[in-house]
């Protein structure tokens, strides 16, 4: 190359950057911007916990939440939750309470700051939750039967999330955690609850066993439609709300059951990811849970209600399944309508 191309070369490549140097220092702009709003936010924001560090192990219960606890804690963002002596959220006492709903995370608020949650909101009724992440059923009633003498008079109410607690009562744990769970009794059509394998020590299992974590909406597509699982399923669950109303009854409480729909169960689109999940002659119904256990409480003379009828997408968090501020002020109106109704 001679020396007036390699000049003209020079020249060009020189021309193109003058050009180009707006474009260069919009893009050095943002790019600067970007990394500025990640350090100002790690210093502004916060350090939370994962759940894990909620928990503690519990022989009888498997795990149940710590008590005093005062942090932060993240779902779609960072939420402030505190305890009481118990390791329940909420100011009321339980002996204090008009209501007391028993659950899991949703009963529990994951993932809203504890003025948001729907106890704190449902003024002038006094409410009571008790529940935890990772619950079933099985877990839910221990604590209905270990607290039965604060009960009489009161509105008990039955959170059901179908999304895990009606799988989970049929397996030995969640993960790594040992739970309680339901089993046939030998012989006979009843069923009984499990408790001998709780431990701390952690769940050994393989991707033989069943991980509850990645076969999660598999599982769920199957409690919606009928199949052999969802037949063993709704007989535990009728098997436990039956427990738990001859349980109120004794100590002069009134059992309500709340039905929450996992958030694929509200949209066309959730349900069509349900249905790839299951062979094509399986035909899954997202209202199939609302149904079954409706059945079951109406054989039993306990109400029902069903979250389907009074929810919709925008009352969950972006990018979590629980519910967001404003799903937690529904769910306190539908509360204080049941206690209204039902409650003598």
């Amino acid at each position: 190359m001679s020396l007036l191309q390699t000049l003209l070369a020079v020249l060009t490549t020189l021309g193109s950057l003058i050009v180009a140097l707006p474009l260069i220092t919009l893009v050095a702009s943002c790019m600067a911007l970007v990394f500025l709003t990640r350090v100002i936010r790690r210093i502004i924001e916060p350090r939370y916990s994962p759940w894990s560090e909620l928990l503690e192990f519990d022989p009888t219960f498997g795990w149940k939440p710590k008590a005093f606890l005062h942090t932060h804690y993240l779902a779609d963002d960072v939420f402030y939750a505190t305890t009481d002596a118990q390791g329940w959220r909420g100011n009321t006492s339980l002996s204090d309470s008009d209501i007391v709903v028993f659950g899991d995370s949703f009963a529990w608020g994951y993932g809203v700051d504890d003025r948001n949650h729907f106890a704190s909101v449902a003024i002038p009724l006094r409410i009571k939750a008790i529940g935890t992440m990772g619950y079933n059923m099985v877990q839910a009633f221990q604590w209905m039967e270990h607290l039965s003498s604060y009960l009489h008079g009161k509105s008990v109410v039955w959170f059901i999330y179908y999304g895990n607690d009606l799988y989970e009562n049929l397996v030995p744990h969640m993960r790594h955690y040992r739970m309680p769970f339901m089993r046939k009794t030998n012989g006979t059509r009843g069923w009984e609850i499990v408790t001998s394998h709780l431990s701390p020590q952690a769940w050994s299992f393989t991707s033989e066993h069943h991980d509850i974590g990645e076969k999660y909406y598999e599982k769920l597509a199957e409690l919606c439609s009928e199949t052999f699982l969802s037949q063993r399923a709704y007989a535990a669950c009728a098997f436990l709300i039956g427990q738990a109303k001859v349980l109120c009854e004794e100590v002069g409480a009134q059992l309500s059951v709340v039905g929450i729909p996992d958030i694929v169960q509200f949209s066309a689109q959730g349900v069509t990811r349900l249905q790839a999940l299951v062979p094509e002659s399986q035909c899954v119904d997202p209202n199939y849970p609302d149904k079954q256990i409706r059945q079951i409480c109406d054989g039993l003379d306990v109400p029902f209600v069903s979250l389907k009828d009074h929810l919709n997408i925008c009352d969950h968090k972006k990018y979590d399944v629980h519910w967001n501020e404003k799903g937690h002020r529904k769910v306190a109106g539908v509360l204080m309508q049941m206690y209204y109704d039902y409650i003598p």
